[in-house]
């Protein structure tokens, strides 16, 4: 029987049969991974690509936190330079953000490993699910509101988005504990291009 399978296998696996079933293979894996990561770091979110530079820290078309930016050497003094003000609002100094966990915010094509919490805190970035949105968010948690709610906003964003000023902790998937830069490009560059 075993020289039977491998025959299967190998006819199953030549041309363009192959190319199907292997694409097929590689799907199934991912949800196995996802789905036992997700088990393992409490969360259905546990691998979660930036597709956007809103966590960046670098300036995109000479932009950074709505200020044009002419020369930039990217190191974090830098980015505090332009977008300090932005965090000094929430009562946040340099000193305090620079002990945040990635003070050097996250690149498009980052991967962020997330793990669900039951505690989250000023700094922390988060991945969350705003109120009639189809995609969720991760950005960094700048004020915990009186009632335990959330603020939140991008590194590289000026000012917090609308539905930044309250997010209730049943929005949160969990918190970025790991990043892997950069292996997410290929699902940035299929986003972009199918344009969802």
């Amino acid at each position: 029987m075993p020289k039977m399978l491998k025959k299967y296998w190998e006819m199953a696996t030549e041309g363009w049969l192959g190319w199907i079933v292997y694409a097929l293979l590689g799907i199934i894996l991912a949800y196995a991974t996802n789905f036992v990561l997700g088990l393992i770091l409490k969360t259905n979110l546990p691998l979660v690509v930036v597709v956007s530079s809103s966590m960046s820290h670098k300036p995109e078309n000479g932009i950074l936190c709505g200020v044009r930016v002419f020369e930039f050497e990217h190191t974090f003094d830098n980015y505090w330079k332009y977008c300090g003000e932005t965090y000094r609002k929430f009562g946040i100094s340099k000193d305090e953000f620079m002990r945040f966990p990635f003070k050097d915010g996250l690149n498009v094509g980052d991967v962020a490993v997330v793990m669900g919490s039951k505690n989250y805190e000023v700094g922390d970035i988060i991945v969350f699910s705003p109120t009639n949105s189809k995609y969720p968010i991760i950005h960094r948690i700048v004020k915990v509101n009186e009632d335990g709610s959330f603020q939140t906003k991008g590194d590289h964003n000026l000012a917090q988005l609308s539905y930044e000023y309250r997010v209730e902790k049943d929005q949160i998937h969990g918190k970025a504990i790991f990043i892997i830069p950069y292996i997410g490009l290929i699902k940035v560059m299929f986003v972009r291009l199918v344009g969802i």
